[in-house]
């Protein structure tokens, strides 16, 4: 698998590979990322072709599943290692 090229966006890391015929995109963000496999057709076979299939609405689902990775994400953790509360961070009583 190579990198064929990068598409440019404010707030995802767009990198583009070419692999066995077909075109994994990858997406990232704040650690999260997500790959999608398009087969090599007629319509789409090179990085120009590519640049064409990443359109708005791509990019709106895309954000919007990291929207819902990252909640999951964060419940995963907060389950795993529940958030302090303020001001019992030492188990001792305040004393005012």
């Amino acid at each position: 698998m190579r990198i064929i090229g990068r598409i440019p966006h404010p707030t995802l890391q767009i990198t583009v590979f070419e692999n066995d015929g077909r075109f994994p995109i990858q997406f990232e963000t704040n650690g999260l990322s997500q790959i999608y496999r398009f087969r090599k057709s007629e319509g789409l076979k090179s990085l120009t072709d590519v640049k064409k299939l990443i359109n708005a609405d791509l990019i709106k689902t895309v954000l919007e599943q990291f929207s819902v990775m990252q909640a999951a994400h964060s419940r995963a953790l907060n389950t795993f290692a529940p958030p302090e509360s303020v001001g019992d961070t030492d188990g001792l009583p305040d004393i005012i």
